[in-house]
């Protein structure tokens, strides 16, 4: 039966649209502060080199010049990283990449300080370079860092997958290759800090504000109490906007000078120096019995980590629990490695590393339906995992596994739809997609924390540690605790990512923040809750068990007309000089994988999504139209309907563009497309008829019952559109991008 809830599963408007529509709603570029400096970063023009000097007198006599800062400025630790802290945030010896920053500049204002940057010169002893993973793991490549080349390297083992490949009746071999992509948000980086009575305090977009508190401490040398960051409104993410960034080198500056200090990126600066997309090299062998049933996959991933590792460990643990794809597969081997090279640096961005391996183990499904004359649906209908499946890691799916409703979902709509017929040069078809998405971070405790206070008022107010990073998770959050209190949204005030007053609710990453942080919301509502109702039940002369709440009065449930509000059960409660307040930690339950075969439960709940594409193929120019998309997703529970559709309908066009047009063009390390008038995202004249879907199958340790969407809306689109434009041509695509160039050449043999 399904259950009623008053604001779970209600469209209700975003929390955060008034104040982003009218224009109050401040982003970090917007703060302002009298007697504010600002600041421009020198970076190496050059991807691999020694710094022999800096030769800073024309700069420093510049009027308006108030300070310049070297890697010997920085007070504390000159390193950062999500894992590895092997990055400058001023270059020492040397520079690894085009874009690494030498020289901070300090100016009255922005015009001094560009000019003063203009006019610094350093000289330089170049040194070989790598611009590729096979070229750093050659022997005799120069070494990037100290401990070598290689990152991360890491094996899953399941089964015995060489004899599932011997006794395959078919096998399928082919290598797959993805390439670099920028983040493009809308808004670039910036921050904003002041030092002032002893204290630091930051404002910049932050998809983890402790994290970067954290780091902040260590780079400036100061007290963690001494140290404040505080989100300003986020003006896109998509997996970026962590560790080193404006913020830092505002606080730097900041704390030399004694003044507010302000840094914002150009585009082209934004481009330069923040984290991109992972290209993958995927060598993927598929072995499958006559009557479909896969029996073996081995697959063999290098990822190109750039020059620092930034979070590569993490992208590519995640690309191998999902590199077999979500299949019930006995046999699996998968070898991921991540590479130093002196590329821009690769790091977290929307899917962690499974859009890469999604459009290889889907493109492998078709090609072995193809092979074995099956239907594409049924093929995955076969293999996919349900209740009772075990993944490659070895882990037992029981519950909140709807692959095969969103398959079947897809199929019927495609079936009702049908295709336009092919005429001329132009031939349309469909193609599909399935994949599963873990929710959270890889085999790791990853804890969200939530408090929630009631006022005088009889409102609330609810702290959580992590930013809206443009997805409408504060919405959620706010429909979560609204629920459980028996109130309306806008009975709820949030307060997010400032590290003075939020509990650390872990990064805004991984699709976590609905499951994770909203399982804790929904247990400090039900802590609070519990207080308030002992209290009203005190008051009214009832049983505890017997006292509901509901629009803001406790009442008796068969009496509501003797009832008692929140704002006078809150007075009694201060009157005792109690405090109501209610606290809530949720932790998933993973099981670490084992360090030798990666077995193991890493994730504690997974989503599953199938799409399907209709594409219309010029077979004369190589010119793809995407005409239509219809998106099913196991969502476990739609917090927000129209929260929901909007995610899968900007999903879909951020897949588009990672399918058919999004490449960053490096040649010698270097941008060669550094803004939006060179690297080509999917405008509105670009995005399909979207027919979005979901499946409600209820994970059981979700707050009422829901999971994550934000990442897996983005993993099945490129395979689904390649699929396609396989079938409507026949020729098989193995990279991603697919320009018009490339399928044109691909189509003359």
């Amino acid at each position: 039966m399904t259950k009623s809830y008053q604001t779970i599963g209600q469209s209700i408007p975003r929390v955060d649209a008034h104040d982003k529509l009218t224009g109050k709603a401040s982003y970090a570029g917007d703060y302002a502060f009298p007697g504010m400096l600002h600041l421009k970063a020198l970076r190496s023009d050059r991807p691999h080199a020694k710094i022999l000097a800096i030769h800073a007198e024309k700069a420093r006599a510049l009027p308006g010049v108030v300070a310049l800062f070297t890697h010997e400025d920085v007070p504390g630790k000159n390193r950062v990283g999500t894992r590895t802290k092997d990055q400058r945030v001023l270059c020492d010896d040397r520079v690894r990449f085009v874009g690494d920053p030498v020289v901070l500049v300090a100016a009255e204002t922005l015009e001094a300080a560009e000019e003063a940057v203009s006019l610094i010169q350093v000289d330089y002893e170049d040194l070989p370079a790598v611009f590729s993973p096979e070229e750093a793991l050659a022997p005799e490549a120069i070494h990037i860092h100290e401990a070598g080349n290689l990152l991360f390297d890491r094996t899953l083992t399941k089964g015995n997958p060489d004899q599932g490949i011997e006794t395959s009746e078919v096998v399928i071999t082919n290598t797959y290759r993805t390439l670099m992509a920028e983040h493009a948000y809308l808004e670039p980086e910036a921050g904003v800090a002041n030092f002032e009575s002893g204290r630091m305090t930051v404002w910049m977009p932050s998809k983890h504000a402790h994290s970067d508190q954290r780091e902040l401490v260590n780079v400036l040398g100061l007290a963690p109490d001494k140290v404040r960051v505080i989100n300003a409104t986020i003006g896109g993410c998509f997996g970026d906007k962590i560790s080193l960034s404006p913020g830092y080198y505002a606080a730097l500056a900041s704390l030399k000078t004694g003044r507010p200090c302000k840094m914002v990126y150009t585009r082209e600066e934004s481009f330069a120096a923040s984290t991109k997309r992972h290209p993958f090299v995927i060598h993927h062998t598929l072995g499958a019995a006559r009557d479909g049933r896969i029996l073996a996959v081995k697959v063999d991933i290098v990822g190109d980590a750039g020059a620092y590792a930034s979070s590569s460990a993490g992208v590519l643990l995640k690309a191998m629990i999902h590199a077999a794809g979500p299949y019930d597969v006995a046999n699996v081997f998968v070898r991921v490695r991540a590479v130093y090279t002196n590329n821009p640096i690769a790091g977290s961005m929307r899917g962690l590393g499974v859009p890469q391996v999604a459009f290889a183990h889907e493109s492998q499904m078709d090609v072995l339906a193809e092979r074995l004359h099956m239907d594409p649906f049924e093929i995955r209908l076969k293999n996919g995992l349900k209740p009772g499946s075990v993944t490659a890691t070895g882990q037992h799916l029981d519950s909140s596994v709807g692959l095969a409703e969103t398959i079947q979902k897809v199929r019927k709509e495609i079936h009702q739809r049908g295709v336009p017929i092919s005429s001329g040069s132009r031939k349309y078809c469909w193609g599909i997609a399935s994949i599963f998405y873990g929710i959270g971070s890889a085999g790791a405790s990853n804890p969200g924390a939530a408090r929630i206070e009631a006022d005088d008022s009889g409102e609330f107010t609810l702290y959580v540690g992590c930013g809206d990073v443009g997805q409408g998770s504060s919405t959620a959050l706010t429909q979560i605790a609204a629920e459980v209190l028996g109130c309306q949204a806008e009975k709820i005030r949030l307060i997010t990512g400032d590290t003075d007053q939020c509990a650390d609710s872990g990064v805004s990453a991984a699709s976590r923040i609905t499951y994770i942080v909203g399982r804790s919301v929904e247990m400090a509502a039900h802590h609070l809750k519990g207080s308030l109702q002992e209290v009203a039940a005190s008051l009214l002369g009832d049983a505890k068990e017997d006292v509901m709440l509901e629009d803001g009065f406790f009442h008796p449930q068969e009496i509501p007309h003797r009832r008692v509000s929140v704002a006078e059960v809150v007075k009694t409660i201060k009157a005792t000089g109690r405090f109501p307040v209610g606290q809530g930690v949720f932790d998933p339950e993973v099981t670490p994988l084992d360090p030798k075969t990666s077995q193991g439960a890493p994730m504690a709940t997974y989503a599953f999504a199938t799409q399907g594409a209709l594409v219309s193929v010029d077979m004369a120019t190589g010119q793809v139209e995407v005409l239509s998309v219809v998106a099913c997703h196991d969502v476990g529970k739609a917090v927000n309907p129209a929260g929901v559709i909007g995610q899968i309908e900007g999903g879909v066009s951020m897949g588009l563009g990672h399918a058919l047009m999004e490449e960053v063009v490096v040649n010698q390390g270097s941008i060669q497309n550094p803004g939006f008038g060179e690297y080509f995202i999917p405008t509105a004249m670009d995005v399909p008829d979207v027919i979005p879907m979901w499946v409600e199958c209820e994970e059981p340790s979700g707050p009422f019952g829901a999971k994550g969407i934000g990442e897996p809306i983005v993993l099945p689109i490129a395979p689904a559109v390649l699929n396609a434009i396989s079938t409507a041509t026949g020729v098989r695509p193995k990279e991603i991008p697919l320009t018009p160039e490339k399928l044109w050449k691909l189509l003359k043999g």
